[in-house]
């Protein structure tokens, strides 16, 4: 049996929830020893329930984006933050191996810097569980967007509004949460109105989001803040969806999510700053929704592969496992070099 331990940092907020699906993975696979945790979360069986209770706590503001552990005398970190840097400089020089998240193809990262899966905070054994049983449910509307109107406002705008002019059956909802200036989020939702979006200002229950997105025969779906890959794609994977992103997001993760094999791309030339494309670029959006709903063999065929992708390289013991396979045979104080890093396939 494996022990992963966990140091956890002397003092945290909420957001040690970003290694949650992580610390879930490592207990299906063996034994996690948590080091740090105040006694109120010591006696707290399980990684869900300990994040659960730590919520509660509200301590301190030390971030839980990166997240420390050893195995078998290999000390490793995971980096869960949306950004491509590494966010933790000197987790990584403590480190033998540090796992980034959303790491960059052609991005400058020492040596030691791996790829790993973007875990889903949200998620525990049971949502994965009813996910997985969505990849049953009927399909009764062409499309299903429903998404947040904030980072890279404009693109996102955009994207409804060629989404509202596609003639077939669509479950379109605008959620514009707070935070913004008032004003110009009403200018916004007023654009939306006119070309016949619904918007809102109440976020969707995880349970009904799902339900929504799980009846769609296409599920159009955008980056995360800084272009990351965001927590809902593993949602999508899981639920067997077939994902149509507006521009495949720039990082890979050890298996490469592959357009034309898991997931269809419309291939939006986005600029890295997160802001707008030109506004012929959108027209990509249509064009790609159209010929998909001409091709049902092809949706029948990427939802296959994301549910496929997801129980073999994404649920939480096989991120686990990879993790625990490239520290195994990394020598400890492992000598570090920068260099150029390509796509890890």
């Amino acid at each position: 049996m494996t022990e992963v331990r966990f140091l956890a940092p002397p003092d945290f907020d909420r957001a040690l929830a970003y290694q949650k699906y992580y610390l879930l993975g490592f207990e299906e696979l063996g034994r996690v020893r948590y080091e740090g945790l105040p006694m109120t979360l010591r006696v707290v069986p399980g990684a869900r329930a300990k994040i659960a209770a730590a919520y509660r706590l509200k301590r301190g503001a030390e971030h839980g984006h990166v997240g420390r552990y050893v195995a078998g005398g290999i000390r490793f970190a995971v980096d869960a933050h949306d950004r491509r840097e590494v966010r933790d400089e000197d987790a990584l020089a403590w480190a033998d191996v540090y796992f980034k998240s959303n790491r960059w193809p052609g991005h400058e990262y020492d040596a030691k810097v791996r790829p790993l899966v973007n875990g889903n905070g949200l998620l525990d054994r049971g949502t994965i569980a009813r996910l997985r049983r969505l990849r049953e449910a009927p399909k009764e509307v062409d499309v299903a967007y429903v998404s947040n109107v904030w980072g890279g406002r404009e693109h996102s705008l955009r994207v409804f509004e060629r989404l509202a002019r596609l003639d077939c059956t669509k479950d379109l909802l605008a959620i514009f949460p707070e935070g913004f200036p008032a004003a110009e989020d009403e200018a916004n939702m007023a654009r939306l109105r006119d070309q016949g979006v619904p918007v809102t200002r109440e976020p969707v229950a995880p349970a009904e989001l799902w339900r929504r997105l799980a009846r769609a025969r296409l599920v159009p779906f955008r980056a995360g803040k800084h272009l990351c890959f965001s927590w809902r794609t593993l949602d999508l994977l899981a639920m067997g969806a077939c994902i149509v992103f507006d521009a495949l997001p720039p990082p890979r993760w050890p298996v490469p999510l592959e357009p034309g094999v898991h997931v269809a791309d419309c291939g939006i030339a986005r600029p890295e700053d997160t802001e707008a494309a030109a506004e012929t670029e959108y027209d990509k959006v249509l064009a790609e929704i159209e010929r998909l709903l001409a091709a049902p063999d092809e949706q029948r065929a990427l939802r296959e592969s994301a549910g496929r992708y997801f129980d073999e390289h994404a649920a939480p013991a096989r991120v686990a496992a990879y993790a625990l396979r490239t520290i195994s045979g990394v020598p400890s104080k492992s000598a570090t070099s920068t260099v150029t890093s390509s796509p890890t396939r």
